[in-house]
């Protein structure tokens, strides 16, 4: 069976209503709210709460990816605030039954060993777009888990609480896992990638939370209908649910054009070998599309991500605004550590 075939069959089920990426039951459900798509996105204020200066570093992995890893959170501020005994949740992007669209499990590796040289217990979870279990065998994050000694818990068996963000959206609230609010750590691990079916334009630390929002909640009626109109600040909105320790970005290898699952465009895949992390998903999104929009002009892909400023982003500035982290570049500070295109990325950075 195909990706798309397989996409195509979960969105006629009944049953297939958890998802992180969620573009299938996107087209079959659809006709549910296109009746009532809700206001626009709001222009950006570039007003923002007083946050202290992020550091985002940015790490090549040619020659190792867990050293990538290990020099990435390091340079961004550590784990020195996680102690022995703690239970830690590691978050990666666990997208459906093809391993290239997920959060790369060498990735997933050295972060599982990094939180267990801490003394922690680690667990690893995602709400994925179908058998959780399966995806998580598919993707190879099970096989890491079992050879890492880290526990494996797909959020699909987890109870759920309500949160209330009190903004434009999620008028009714959405429902997250339990489990985020009792480990004592959490860490956001996506993969850097486009998002040209609806107008998320891009996916990587911000987007992930989608993946915390419980499945049925993405499919509410009207203006909170998440992948219907201005998805931006919906998606900045479920960022104010739980904060992680650490944000840790797998831009190995990155999807340009025909993300964020390949299933339904031609996709262009780039492998550059990157390592990004940060305790400020803001700032951290902010350069990871930076990287994407260099290598995506390189690809010469025409997809509006790639002229946009990454200031001009809504899920960017209006995350900032809403306080979850920095977008002024004069209070983020990089460090990169062996990056040959840094020049580069920094032109379509600033």
């Amino acid at each position: 069976m195909t990706r798309r075939d397989f996409l195509l069959s979960a969105a006629l089920s009944a049953g297939a209503l958890s998802t992180s990426c969620s573009f299938s039951r996107f087209a079959a459900n659809s006709f549910m709210t296109l009746s009532n798509p809700g206001p626009l996105a709001l222009p950006p204020t570039r007003i923002y709460p007083a946050m202290p200066v992020a550091t985002v570093a940015i790490a090549g992995s040619q020659g190792s990816i867990e050293q990538a890893v290990r020099e990435a959170v390091a340079a961004a501020g550590g784990l020195g605030d996680f102690e022995k005994g703690q239970r830690v949740m590691i978050k990666p992007n666990a997208c459906g039954p093809n391993e290239s669209i997920t959060t790369n499990p060498e990735v997933i590796r050295a972060v599982i060993r990094l939180v267990k040289e801490r003394g922690c217990h680690v667990l690893v979870g995602d709400r994925s777009a179908f058998s959780d279990l399966k995806t998580m065998q598919v993707s190879g994050f099970a096989q890491v888990c079992q050879e890492e000694g880290a526990e494996l818990y797909p959020w699909i068996n987890d109870a759920y609480v309500p949160f209330m963000p009190k903004q434009r959206y999620w008028t009714q609230g959405f429902r997250m896992p339990k489990i985020l609010t009792e480990v004592d750590h959490w860490i956001n691990v996506p993969v850097l990638k486009n998002h040209q079916i609806t107008a998320a334009e891009f996916t990587c630390c911000l987007k992930s939370f989608v993946g915390v929002c419980h499945p049925a909640d993405r499919f509410q009626w009207g203006a909170n209908a998440l992948h219907q109109n201005n998805i931006g600040e919906k998606i900045a909105e479920l960022n104010l649910c739980s904060r992680p320790a650490m944000n840790i970005v797998d831009a190995t290898t990155i999807l340009v054009e025909g993300g964020p699952d390949g299933a339904f465009a031609k996709p262009i895949w780039v492998n550059t070998h990157l390592i990004l992390a940060s305790t400020d998903r803001v700032a951290c999104d902010s350069l990871a599309l930076a990287v994407l929009k260099l290598f995506g002009a390189e690809k010469k892909v025409r997809l509006p991500y790639v002229e946009k400023s990454v200031w001009d982003q809504v899920q960017i500035y209006r995350a900032a605004e809403l306080g979850i982290g920095q977008a002024d570049p004069r209070m983020i500070t990089i460090e990169d550590i062996k990056v040959p295109e840094w020049s580069s990325i920094k032109a379509n950075w600033l």
